[in-house]
This record gives structure tokens, sequence and C-alpha cells, in this order.
């Protein structure tokens, strides 16, 4: 990690749109190898860091999970490996799920070690992951499969498929709905959890990686490529910022919202850069 420096002289305006900005306030050293998403634990304070460590469909056993703390301190590097390409997760009472190509991994939180691999049955791509109030987890599958499976507990099994879900990525529980962001055309849905009826919701202008609430009734959401973009209240779509010119990508990204605080994991840039969101005025 860089040496602690007060966070007057680090925070430093990165982009203004849309009614909030971004001040830049720590990134972490390059260990975050190929680093994919960032889910924040607020029972522990802790960020959770899956690191494929290699390509996102190689099933070599180099992936693994890193800890940090919200201020950037590092808490270990290599919390739990031998996983394959580890990407999006949910937490579940004591337990992170996270997906892992063709498989959901369970890991024990208090014990730091995986008890349980769950098949996928004709997964090619799992991605990201969000449950919902009862601990069933859904996860997208971002290949040509385009499908939402279902974690019941017990098993994995495809719980959607429709013509409109397509190379689905970002996933966000809202109440009794699950959103679904579209990695390739950047549209967002909203499916019901109860009878699975799909509507439209809005459009992001970029293939929608990370999907997350922020403050104000705002979401924000992440493409790959490395923008950055506020999904306002009237569902329109600003960019925040914007590092693709620079070749810094932005993946599953995650946000704290009490705290105001925005973690983008980097992918090839190997680190995790922490942003305040602050609005332009009150």
């Amino acid at each position: 990690m860089k040496k602690s420096i007060p966070l007057v002289f680090l925070l430093v305006a990165v982009v203004n749109a849309g009614g909030l900005k971004l001040n830049k306030m720590w990134e972490t050293d390059p260990v975050m190898i190929t680093a994919e998403s960032v889910n924040y634990d607020a029972r522990r304070n802790v960020l959770y860091v899956s690191c494929i460590n290699g390509t996102p469909t190689a099933k070599n056993g180099n992936g693994f999970i890193a800890r940090i703390k919200p201020g950037g301190k590092l808490l270990d590097e290599k919390w739990v490996t031998g996983l394959n390409a580890p990407k999006g997760a949910a937490i579940v009472g004591n337990f992170l799920f996270v997906t892992d190509i063709d498989h959901l991994v369970k890991i024990d939180i208090l014990k730091g070690k995986i008890v349980g691999r769950f098949p996928a049955p004709g997964a090619q791509f799992l991605n990201d992951a969000a449950a919902d109030k009862a601990g069933n987890v859904y996860i997208s599958d971002s290949s040509s499969v385009s499908a939402i499976y279902k974690f019941d507990g017990k098993k994995v099994f495809v719980w959607l498929t429709d013509k409109r879900i397509q190379h689905p990525n970002g996933l966000l529980r809202r109440g009794d709905t699950l959103l679904v962001g579209n990695g390739g055309n950047g549209k967002i849905f909203t499916v019901s959890f109860k009878d699975k009826t799909i509507k439209k919701y809005t459009d992001s202008k970029y293939g929608v990686d990370g999907l997350k609430r922020a403050p104000g009734g705002n979401f924000i959401v992440s493409d790959w490529a490395g923008h950055i973009g506020q999904i306002a209240k009237d569902g329109s779509y600003h960019l925040l910022l914007d590092t693709s010119g620079e070749k810094i990508n932005a993946a599953d990204l995650e946000v704290i919202i009490d705290w105001k605080m925005l973690f983008i994991p980097t992918f090839f840039h190997n680190t995790v850069a922490c942003y305040m969101i602050q609005k332009l005025r009150d």
C-alpha cells in the first residue's frame, strides 16, 4: 500500500457531471492482480476483492480473494486462494458467494476457507452475483448463454432467459426486483423475483459491468473499458469518470452509501481505486 497521507491532500476533483462529482482519495499498490470486483461487508467493515490473477476464462486455480479496509489498509493480499477466475460476489450471512466461470463458490467468512463449490449446468462465463432477502443468490452469465442463474441453497439452475436479456452482467437487488444490466447494449431491466416480469428501466450509455446504488437515489454504473456513470433519478445517464484513454479498466465496483465512497477494481491495472462521491451543489 502507498504511504498514508492526510486525506485533505488526497482529494483531487476528477470529473463533474449530472449533479455528482468524484474526488480520488487513494489507490492500492498493484497487488490486486486482475481485480474484477469489490464487495463491502458492513458487518465486518471489510472489502473483499476478487482477483482473477490471469485470464477471465482460465481454470488454473490461480484466482484469489483479497481483503482491504475501506480506508485503504491491506489486511490479506491472498485471504482465500485456489479459485479459477473469481468475479462477482454476494454476501449472505457469514458466507461469501463468488462466481467462478461455471461454478458458484461458497466461502465461510469466519474461517476464511472454501466450503462449497456448486456447478452451474451449461454456464460459460458466470459474472456478477446478487442476493435476495431470503438469501437466494442470482448470477449472470455474460456469454452467449445470456442467462440468469439462481442458487437456492442447494443447487444452481437457470432461472431466467429472455431475448431482452443479452449478455447480462451487473446485478443489483432493488426491493422485490432484480436490476439486470446488459453488458453489450447497456440496457437495464427490472425483473420481479415473484413472477419474473421484465420491465425496461433505463439505458446506460455504455455496457453495464458494475451496478450499485449511490447517494441521493442515484445509481452508479461502470463499463469494463473505463467509464463510470451516474444514472440519475429520472433515468438519465451522466458520465462521471473516463479512464479508457489511459487504458485503465473499471470493472464491478462497490459503493458505501453512508460514507459516500466508491471503490473501483481496475482489472488489468491491478489496483482498487477509491473515490469520494460528492454533490455539485446542495
